[in-house]
């Protein structure tokens, strides 16, 4: 294993001087990717439009088609990034084999996507908090939540790495732990459909072609497999980048097509009615994501409700700590 001297003199080649602590693992490294990725959050937070899309067959075929060509991407960036360990990433990539003008348009749009990302995941964060909190969802309300959700994470990560890096560490355990936990609870507790449910084709938006409709569904799994360049954003602050940065890229999304495979297949043979889950709303009106009404439905079946609460705070942590490194991963 190279050592921290050879780390250093190896991004001295690129003409940078070793600024930032090597304190992050190869595990570490890998878990800030996956838990950016958040199959927990993500792969649900749009369930009800896959669903709405492609019904059924979006998340048995159309999750899998998605993951098969992430991997395609993900492992190119991770050769890119092995022969590139710093943390300019894209960007430096970029600007070496196309020149300034293309480093400076990749460095733009990547942040750009950054903020988009963060604003996205950080408001459905606060959509799924605030019915747990029994606060009405206002445009007022979420926005606050929206704020105070943002300023936690800024906060977090002023602390320093090794920090972030305890908590992205947790972060792994609370995704695979907490998708065993609701895999079972759904296999086990809720009635299911039959196997052949999975395969079904059904389009309740009224577009007379399926399968366009199909591919437009495809960005439930693609809005999900977003951030794992994260990995290449920290290889200053790892340990043996050159074979640890490029491991974490390619196994979060590995990993997070698995798991998150087994999740989207627990929960769709969980429906019952897909007009009744895609209507579903809360008290004030608002949508419910539609992971979280199938949760609370089951729950108030077996177990008089008390389950939902479990469910609510479990989404909202992994939706926090999937996005309080990507910000700054991406922008450093």
């Amino acid at each position: 294993m190279p050592s921290a001297r050879s780390d250093q003199e190896d991004l001295r080649h690129f003409g940078y001087a070793q600024e930032l602590f090597r304190s992050m693992g190869g595990f570490s490294n890998f878990a800030i990717s996956f838990s950016i990725i958040s199959i927990l959050t993500g792969a649900v937070t749009l369930y009800g439009y896959g669903l709405e899309m492609g019904g059924p067959l979006e998340m048995t075929l159309g999750w899998p088609l998605a993951t098969l060509f992430t991997l395609t991407v993900a492992a190119s960036m991770a050769e890119l990034c092995s022969a590139y360990p710093t943390a300019g990433a894209m960007y430096h990539w970029a600007a070496d084999l196309g020149g300034p003008g293309a480093g400076w348009f990749v460095a733009w749009l990547n942040i750009f996507g950054l903020i988009a990302a963060q604003a996205g995941i950080n408001y459905s964060c606060a959509q799924f908090i605030l019915p747990f909190l029994g606060v009405a969802s206002t445009p007022r309300t979420l926005l606050l939540m929206f704020a105070f959700i943002l300023i936690t994470q800024g906060l977090l990560n002023h602390y320093g790495v090794n920090l972030v890096s305890i908590l992205n560490d947790f972060s792994v355990t609370v995704h695979i732990v907490g998708v065993v936990v609701l895999v079972a609870a759904l296999f086990f507790l809720a009635p299911k459909q039959p196997v052949s449910f999975l395969f079904q084709g059904i389009n309740s938006n009224g577009r007379s072609f399926y399968w366009w409709a199909f591919v437009l569904g495809l960005l439930q799994a693609q809005w999900t497999y977003t951030g794992f360049d994260a990995s290449a954003h920290m290889a200053e602050e790892t340990e043996d980048p050159r074979r640890h940065a490029p491991w974490g890229i390619v196994l979060s999304v590995a990993v997070s097509g698995v798991v998150g495979y087994l999740l989207l297949i627990a929960l769709t043979l969980a429906i019952r009615n897909i007009p009744g889950v895609l209507a579903a709303k809360d008290a004030g009106g608002n949508t419910i994501p539609d992971s979280g009404y199938r949760a609370r439905s089951q729950s108030r079946q077996r177990h008089g409700g008390a389950g939902i609460h479990g469910h609510v705070v479990l989404w909202a942590v992994v939706h926090h700590l999937g996005i309080a490194r990507a910000f700054f991963a991406g922008a450093g």
